[in-house]
């Protein structure tokens, strides 16, 4: 009986991990959606450094090559953070209304401090990323 049991849980095991493979696959897709508007799609095909100006004051750009998403929640004011989310490891999929967006189970991240919004899925912030603003240029530190 208990090798029975353990070819059950070891079925029940790789289908779970079948079902969710797909899932998590479909969440790291090379060109996330950002905030719509000018200068909103330069951020997911780009490499470092970027202009200022990709960067729209209240929204962002995700940077699917560096798991970077860079906000300007204030004129003048540049935020970096990881573009990986904290729930379950998904890569954010847009940035719009305020918020880092993740597809996969909803949660939204504040653009300027990079924690959760009330009713997210994720229950810890976004990391924060270095990066260094010089002149109409955003690096990575």
């Amino acid at each position: 009986m208990t090798d029975q049991m353990s070819r059950r849980s070891l079925a029940g095991l790789a289908a779970a991990a079948g079902v969710g493979v797909p899932l998590l696959a479909a969440c790291g897709a090379d060109e996330p959606e950002t905030d719509a508007g000018a200068g909103a799609g330069a951020g997911s095909g780009g490499g470092f450094p970027v202009p200022t100006s990709d960067i729209e004051v209240g929204g962002g750009s995700i940077y699917a090559d560096e798991e970077v998403v860079v906000t300007q929640p204030t004129e003048g004011e540049f935020k970096a953070f990881s573009a990986i989310c904290t729930h379950q490891g998904c890569l954010v999929a847009s940035v719009s209304d305020g918020t880092i967006n993740c597809d996969c189970h909803g949660s939204k991240f504040s653009i300027e401090t990079g924690e959760p919004e009330e009713g997210s899925q994720a229950k810890s912030a976004l990391g924060e990323v270095k990066l260094t603003v010089t002149g109409d240029e955003i690096s990575l530190a």
